[in-house]
């Protein structure tokens, strides 16, 4: 196979439809709902109704996939992150031999990427854009390690020599290619030990700047604490042992002044970003919104193990919510497989705070689509390009 690839599919999205207004941002999609494999789906959030005016909930999406993705072994769970108009799709991140591909939402290109470094080979847990840069993480330290995986991936500045030689509209754009893009380890490893879990991160509004909290798995619930890593320093600073109320990452919202994530019982918080340059022993002021967003349904409906919900922020004080439940009157394994036996639910939503200081929703909207699911620990991931 080529190293370079490209979708020369002319005025065509990758999918048989028009190519939409090139500045027009959409939801991107990914879920483990073909057999064998993975699909992303490009969503117009502006085509989504609300459930309340839909007899009954819709059957996948008006539009086909942009992509789908053969999976490589049984039960492979394909990682997915962003940076920019990319996503990195790492198609076996058990396999140090699997390169990776990279998809442009600008251009519609499939390019090969480079391949995952050895330290996120069974470990990239979190992904998180910062800086110009994707940084890739283990959330937990394991003796095999010996820390936690810390990795930088960049992209070589562009010639401007790098052209297309293809018969389409499309040749005067320059041809991305694995050697593109490369993969470096951080030289200031997380200050976190073996028995630590890193629980939650966020980027600070001067987008150069992760904040990071971890638990001690060892001892239960009791904070471990939490840190920052300014990417342009390379340095670590310890701000205290609380943790970030959220679980998974958190967004800023300038409306708010707040980043916003959300808390494993289902309901969405907001949370006072920290000094970057102090320390204190008292947690950020944080807030909750009062009706659950999510894991609404009754436990029968809820898949029994991992995550099942992820949240984007698409600017201007909006978020896309989306959760994948059991549909009513199934039960495990038996909604799993190639049969739509699960609920997709995707929330549009915006927060305001009350005359009294309350976190409340300003508007909320949710569709529900009927989809297949094929493996239980893998949430869907959303993004917005």
């Amino acid at each position: 196979m080529s190293k370079r690839q490209l979708n020369c599919a002319g005025d065509g999205d990758g999918a048989g439809g028009k190519r939409s207004r090139p500045n027009k941002k959409h939801l991107y999609l990914a879920l483990d709902d073909c057999h064998k494999g993975f699909s992303i789906h490009r969503i117009d959030p502006d085509t989504l109704q609300d459930t309340a005016d839909l007899q009954e909930p819709m059957v996948g999406f008006p539009e086909p996939p942009i992509l789908r993705l053969a999976a490589q072994t049984v039960n492979c769970a394909m990682k997915f992150a962003a940076l920019g108009s990319s996503i990195f799709i790492a198609t076996n991140p058990l396999c140090g031999q699997t390169p990776t591909l990279v998809y442009d939402t600008q251009t519609t290109a499939l390019t090969i990427g480079p391949r995952l470094p050895a330290p996120l080979l069974a470990a990239f847990d979190i992904s998180v854009a910062a800086g110009d840069k994707l940084y890739g993480m283990s959330c937990f330290y394991s003796n095999v390690m010996q820390q936690h995986s810390f990795e930088g991936l960049t992209r070589a500045p562009e010639t401007g020599d790098k052209q297309l030689s293809c018969s389409c509209s499309c040749s005067s754009l320059p041809r991305p290619s694995m050697e593109d893009w490369s993969w470096t380890t951080v030289p200031s490893p997380p200050p976190f030990g073996e028995g630590d879990w890193i629980t939650s991160y966020a980027v600070h509004p001067d987008g150069c700047t992760i904040f990071m909290s971890a638990h001690d798995n060892d001892r239960g619930s009791l904070a471990r604490g939490t840190y920052s890593f300014d990417t342009q320093r390379c340095k670590w600073r310890w701000h205290g042992d609380w943790v970030l109320p959220f679980h998974g990452q958190g967004y800023f919202d300038d409306e708010l002044d707040a980043w916003v994530g959300l808390c494993e019982d289902g309901h969405v918080c907001s949370c006072q970003v920290p000094s970057r340059s102090g320390m204190s022993d008292v947690q950020p002021q944080w807030k909750m919104v009062g009706d659950k967003l999510f894991r609404k349904v009754p436990q029968s409906q809820q898949l029994p193990a991992g995550p099942s919900a992820t949240l984007a922020y698409m600017g201007d004080n909006r978020f896309c919510l989306v959760e994948c439940v059991m549909r009513e009157g199934l039960e495990f394994p038996d909604a799993f497989g190639d049969h739509g036996g699960c609920m997709l639910q995707i929330t549009m939503f915006s927060l305001k705070y009350s005359h009294k200081g309350e976190l409340q929703t300003k508007t909320c909207r949710t569709t529900s689509h009927v989809v297949s699911k094929h493996l239980l620990q893998v949430e869907p991931v959303v993004f917005w390009m």
